[in-house]
């Protein structure tokens, strides 16, 4: 394709082409002479000049040039210098390095916004002092000063004085003392951004100079301690201030009321204190936007020092503390008005059981959320009566109670209602339809709603995400229901009290993006239910029903298909390998059903993203074999509580992302493979309940590392702007802030024995559990000493094995450790005192081993322990056992030959033998001697000797010789 017949052209995209500079040069751009906008970005593009074609392009007219994310290297710089007409130029993201000279630029007197962002620079200088660029008005260098250098950073701005705009955030290695001597130049500077930019408090202290100052942002600069009272509050001109993500605490100054210019204002997610009415808010009235989220702020619930600030649009201040003001009575409608008003997660004083007074009088709002805060009495229905372009009610986790009211008239603005977690009963009022016609949102989760799922309801037509899980709802799905629903993508119905089979329809509608029937009574079979390609279904989830028959595959036409659990059921016969073949499924569950026969032979190429797999409590059989074999992304295996045998295979190394696995309660033997200590990122192992022998590999006591979080939230959906059809860009980026609720996914869950109980963790609780059961299996030798380098391990289960040797004292670096069981073993030796450090461990046992000595009772948590921790070990003594025993400063030595044990010996042997000798020969000459001496003894003597002859006599006569 070529362009030389439009040479009137204009405007010129190729952005995102995958063009190289061969194809570019194919394509003759020097013949658009008229050419003002040209925009190349996020190609291949290395160079604007092939080396076939030395001939630059000549676009004299061009105005607009973006060349962004491309490979674009320092020598860019000097072609683009010939664009004289040039407006604004974009080479952010491309392979520019090191210096940077802008008096390469000197031919762009033209230029009013310049890019370099994302490139690795460590100077952006001016050598030449009479190089000026009088008319470019922005400029951004954000994460141009990423990584650190041997050569220290450079930013001079001298040749930008009339510079209005200046981003410099993401600049991890930016030097606070040169920001502050740049700022000095730019007495014009009217917008700065640094977020993300590592700074002192100092620097606030020091940007008095720029006078010309309206809009300041220093999102998670990393300030710490309170704010001065000196140099940006002499910022007269400010009209807005970001300090939000930041560590700052104390009250906010007094000098903060100087800033009566101030339109925006979010001081969020820091630690403030003190009482709102008393601080120098009240004196900020021009305000239209206020985030005080995330602080320790007191808030009084009149929000009287309010009253006055009539173009306070949006007011943001949840997590912090609402306290009642008794010296307020509200009779009359304030001049605060806002659209936007969060109050969420604020309620800490047991006074404050309503909604605070102000709501009532409150006619113009957009969006209100009241969430957690434990609110009581009836729904507050007031707020869609008094607020008829109200668009979103967020009023859930609270104690609402009574009938869900609708207003008298219709409310044609409203898309979002949230009030789950409260104690509504009764049923759906049945014209919500007509009273709400563009609902969009309906959550009603977690209340007391019973009757029949509302036929009416179908006739919503604007409903695309319906919640009433966790309610009563009886009866059936009604066959029409989501076939009618043109628009619904979001179904969830669990834990209700429905019954019947489940309408085939509803797997085929075509709009349908989450289904969630888990924890009803459905019944049936759904194997063999006719699903086209057709279908949109992303998540399906049916568990804990009593579903029959083989299990459906039909799935396979589901082509979007990410996570399916089918948990809990009955289902029965073999896993169909259709199962494998989903190519986006990452999440599949067949647990707690009747499955058996062999696993299936899952492989990457066939399903690339499966990364969680629970196939736990069937009949399952044979070998693993190659059943998951390469499946890179795997983070959790749960096959525990089956028939599986043979041994546990070599490449379970290969999963260099799985985090839980869990083969228990089943038939593998072998030893432990070594390469299992190659998954560096495992945080639950269970082999418990096989037949495993051999010994532990030393290698196990490097597997657990640090706790993080496995499970990442969900992006939030952000919320239009509610001030006005305009708004600046910090305006834009902080509406963000104000979040409306994700859908929520299947949470994963794993079965683990801790505490000597059966523990479920589920959902991000995971994230920070961490164990090791390898308990009831055939395990000899010692416990490793390496096992001591667990340092972050919650759990570890070494009972009923034939382990042997002494407890190693290197578990006391178990910090993290809550439950040590080592039960049921052959240990010996005494309990080592240095366990008595593990601070958090709730549960210990070493009963029925052979371990001897004094318990180290008495001491941090073995106070806690019972005589049940010990039993079983006859030479252990000292409570809590009733075995009392003298502890010793010194242990005995255990003898290793014939010499060493006669040495060791408390018993000279030789001096035993010749004192026993010699005592013999000495009582005998005694008994001699007394009965020479006393005739009265000798003939009592004689006289017993003979009678003892005489009944051994007869003795012998009567009871042998007669035979």
């Amino acid at each position: 394709m070529r362009f030389s017949n439009l040479k009137n052209l204009k405007i010129l995209d190729l952005s995102a082409n995958d063009l190289n500079i061969s194809v570019l040069t194919s394509l003759k751009l020097s013949n658009l002479r008229n050419l003002k906008v040209l925009d190349l970005n996020s190609n291949n593009i290395e160079s604007l000049i092939s080396s076939q074609d030395e001939q630059n392009l000549r676009l004299v007219h061009l105005e607009v040039l973006d060349l962004s994310y491309n490979f674009f290297n320092n020598s860019v710089l000097s072609f683009v210098s010939e664009f004289s007409n040039l407006k604004a130029l974009n080479i952010s993201g491309n392979n520019l390095k090191g210096l940077v000279d802008v008096t390469k630029f000197g031919a762009l007197r033209c230029l009013e916004e310049l890019s370099m962002s994302y490139n690795k620079l460590n100077q952006f200088v001016s050598t030449n002092a009479n190089t000026s660029f009088s008319k470019l008005k922005s400029l951004y260098l954000n994460g141009i000063f990423l990584e650190e250098s041997s050569v220290p950073a450079q930013l001079s701005l001298e040749a930008f004085p009339s510079l209005k705009k200046l981003y410099l955030t993401n600049n991890y290695h930016l030097n606070q003392t040169m920001v502050i001597q740049t700022s000095q130049v730019l007495s014009n500077l009217e917008e700065l951004f640094l977020d993300h930019s590592p700074l002192s408090i100092n620097f606030l202290q020091n940007i008095s100079v720029l006078t010309s100052l309206k809009s300041i942002s220093l999102r998670d600069c990393g300030f710490t301690g309170t704010l001065p009272t000196q140099g940006w509050c002499d910022l007269k001109n400010l009209e807005e201030m970001d300090l939000f993500g930041n560590e700052l605490l104390g009250i906010l100054p007094f000098c903060l009321s100087n800033l009566t210019s101030l339109r925006l204002l979010d001081i969020s997610q820091n630690q403030f204190t003190g009482n709102v009415a008393t601080s120098p808010l009240i004196d900020l009235i021009l305000l239209q936007y206020l985030s005080i989220s995330n602080n320790n702020f007191q808030v009084p619930d009149s929000f009287k020092s309010f009253a006055n600030h009539s173009n306070l649009k949006i007011f943001l201040s949840d997590f912090n503390q609402l306290v009642p003001d008794h010296d307020h009575v509200q009779t009359r409608v304030p001049k605060f008005q806002p659209r936007v008003f969060t109050l969420s997660n604020c309620r800490a004083n047991e006074e404050l059981t309503k909604p605070p007074s102000l709501l009532y009088y409150l006619y113009d709002l957009r969006y209100v959320d009241l969430s957690f805060d434990k609110f009581m009495g009836d729904l507050p229905y007031w707020l869609f009566e008094n607020n008829t372009r109200l668009q979103v009610v967020v009023l859930k986790n609270n104690s609402f109670m009574g009938s869900f009211r609708l207003p008298s008239q219709p409310n044609l603005d409203v898309w979002e209602i949230d009030i789950s977690n409260n104690q509504i009963q009764g049923e759906i009022p049945l014209n919500i339809n007509q009273s709400f016609p563009f609902l969009s949102w309906l959550l009603l989760s977690g209340n007391d709603f019973g009757g029949e799922i509302p036929m009416w309801l179908i006739r919503m037509n604007s409903l695309e995400m319906l919640d009433l899980s966790n309610n009563q709802f009886f009866g059936t799905i009604p066959k029409e229901f989501v076939t009618q629903s043109s628009l619904l993508y979001s179904l969830r119905l669990s834990n209700n009290n429905l019954t019947g089979k489940i309408p085939p329809g509803i797997f085929k509608s075509q709009s349908l993006n989450a289904l969630y029937l888990d924890r009803n009574n459905f019944e049936g079979e759904i194997s063999n239910i006719h699903v086209s390609n057709s279908s949109y279904l992303r998540i399906l989830d049916i568990s804990n029903n009593n579903l029959s028959g083989e299990l459906p595959r039909w799935t396979k036409n589901v082509t979007y298909l990410q996570e399916l659990d089918l948990s809990n059921n009955h289902f029965e016969g073999s896993i169909p390998e259709e199962f494998c073949y989903n190519v986006d499924l990452w999440l599949l569950d067949l647990s707690h059903n009747n499955l058996s026969g062999s696993l299936p032979h899952c492989s990457s190429p066939s399903s690339p993203y499966l990364s969680h797999i629970y196939l736990s409590k069937n009949r399952l059989n044979g070998p693993l074999a190659h059943s998951f074999l390469n499946i890179s992304l795997l983070e959790i295996l749960d096959l525990g509580e089956n028939n599986l045998s043979g041994s546990i295979p070599t490449w379970i190394g290969t999963f260099s992302s799985l985090s839980i696995l869990c083969l228990k309660g089943n038939l593998f033997f072998g030893e432990i493979p070594n390469e299992i200590c190659e998954l560096d990122q495992l945080r639950i192992m269970d082999l418990s309940h096989n037949q495993l022998s051999g010994h532990i590999p030393p290698c196990v006591g490097h597997l657990i590392g640090a706790s993080k979080s496995l499970f990442s939230g969900i992006a939030n959906w952000e919320l239009l702007t509610l001030i006005s059809d305009t708004s600046t860009e910090m305006e834009s980026t902080l509406m963000q802030e104000v979040n409306v609720l994700p859908e929520k996914f299947i949470q994963d869950q794993v079965e683990l024995v801790t505490k000597w109980w059966s523990h479920t963790y589920e959902g991000n609780m995971l994230g920070y559990m961490s164990g090791i059961d390898l308990s009831c299996n055939q395990l000899v030798g010692q416990i490793p000493l390496e096992m001591g380098n667990l340092s972050d391990i919650h759990s570890l289960n070494l009972s009923h094995n034939n382990l042997t040797g002494p407890i190693p004292s290197t578990l006391s670096n178990l910090k993290q450790l809550e439950c040590m069981d080592l039960s049921f073993n052959g240990l010996n030796g005494e309990i080592p005192s240095q366990l008595t450090k593990l601070n958090s461990l709730a549960i210990f046992s070493v009963a029925h081993n052979n371990l001897s000595g004094l318990i180290p009772y008495g001491k941090g948590q073995f106070g806690t322990f019972d005589n049940t921790s010990y039993e079983g070990n006859p030479l252990l003594c000292g409570p809590p056992l009733e075995k009392s025993c003298k502890e010793t400063n010194s242990q005995p030595k255990v003898p290793n030959s014939l010499n060493e044990e006669r040495e060791g010996s408390l018993i000279d042997m030789d001096v035993f033998c010749t004192s026993f000798l010699v005592t013999y020969v000495v009582v005998l000459l005694s008994i001699g001697a007394v009965l020479y001496i006393n005739p009265y003894w000798r003939q009592a003597w004689f006289y017993l000797i003979e009678s003892c002859g005489t009944n051994c006599y007869y003795l012998i006569l009567d009871n042998i010789l007669r035979f």
